[in-house]
């Protein structure tokens, strides 16, 4: 029995012009948000840092400091300033690109950053990607055979891994997979970094494997929810009981109409996995971006941490907003109209 695809949807002359440039106006207007909440996150996070308990100056100068080398040492560091003067100075110089320099070694916090970060970012992308490859066939599945026992204990497996801890994921993976196969490293990143892809990339498997396991779990249950939205269609259940192949609806439509809400949801990710990729870099001691962090905590680096934290809220936001862009620009239906 042969059966047709339901007709396209026509719009009358005109329309598409005027919805290209709704969906540009509504681009634009993200963009503009974009910039407001980056100027919101650099307002916090810098009001945050100068409120919290502890001096400066203090732990640099040690315990043997006395207080006139305290004064001079607040003096030298720009202490002593009003606080709008001391943040409109670092805020500028991050817009020009200084994101100041250590108070403990003289050492330019971009240089620093941008060392750790060769890292993290490969990391946060790895993760990024094996729970995109973990979650959407296992949602999918979860979606086909919901009725099933099967269908049920992938659901209920992905709302239990999301509440473990990525550090208890992480030495499982150690213990289970490291250990016994001698396959990849436990502890430890490739004093040449990237020389070697192939070792560097060995060394990151694990890692981002542990916190991809946790947002895997979070994904698998949006691409479960997205997939059976497209079984109930009126017309997919239709095409089906005319004999339409599952695998074509799936494949056509299913993947399809959820890909776009996934960017979307992909954006979100990002910050869970940065946060992830704080805790497992010290698990497997890899030199990236959360150790850098934990370090200028612990020495009260007020220059390097808010700068660090800004360019982490800055990467996610900016990624959040490219995701949902590119969604409306491969939406099938701006496609169409354009």
């Amino acid at each position: 029995m042969t059966t047709t695809a339901p007709p396209p949807v026509r719009t009358p002359a005109g329309h598409g012009s005027s919805r290209v440039r709704r969906v540009a106006a509504e681009l634009l207007n993200e963009a503009v948000v974009l910039l407001a909440s980056l100027l919101a996150a650099s307002i916090v996070i810098f009001a945050l840092l100068a409120v919290l308990p502890g001096d400066q100056a203090a732990v640099m100068g040690g315990m043997d400091a006395t207080p006139e080398q305290l004064e001079a040492l607040r003096t030298q560091l720009g202490l002593d300033r009003p606080l709008w003067l001391r943040y409109l100075d670092w805020i500028g110089g991050v817009l020009s690109g200084d994101l100041g320099t250590s108070a403990l070694d003289g050492r330019p916090v971009a240089a620093e950053l941008g060392e750790k970060l060769q890292v993290t970012i490969p990391l946060g992308l790895l993760a990024l990607l094996l729970s995109v490859v973990i979650a959407v066939p296992l949602g999918v599945i979860a979606a086909v055979y919901r009725e099933s026992a099967f269908g049920r204990s992938v659901a209920a497996l992905s709302q239990l891994s999301a509440a473990v801890p990525t550090f208890v994921l992480g030495l499982l993976l150690v213990v289970l997979v490291a250990l016994p196969t001698r396959l990849f490293p436990v502890q430890g990143f490739p004093a040449d970094r990237w020389a070697d892809p192939g070792e560097a990339v060995r060394a990151l498997i694990l890692p981002a494997t542990a916190i991809a396991i946790g947002q895997a779990a979070v994904l698998v249950r949006f691409v479960r929810s997205a997939t059976i939205d497209v079984l109930m269609k009126e017309w997919v259940r239709t095409g089906l009981a005319q004999g339409w192949p599952l695998r074509d609806v799936l494949l056509r439509q299913g993947l399809r109409n959820a890909a776009l809400p996934l960017l979307g949801v992909l954006g979100l990710e990002i910050a869970g996995i940065l946060m992830g990729s704080v805790i497992v870099e010290q698990l497997f001691a890899l030199p990236g971006v959360g150790g850098m962090i934990l370090a200028d905590v612990g020495n009260r680096d007020i220059v390097s941490i808010q700068s660090t934290l800004f360019v982490l809220t800055a990467l996610v936001m900016i990624s959040t907003v490219t995701l949902t862009a590119l969604s409306r620009v491969l939406d099938p239906r701006i496609r169409r109209i354009s």
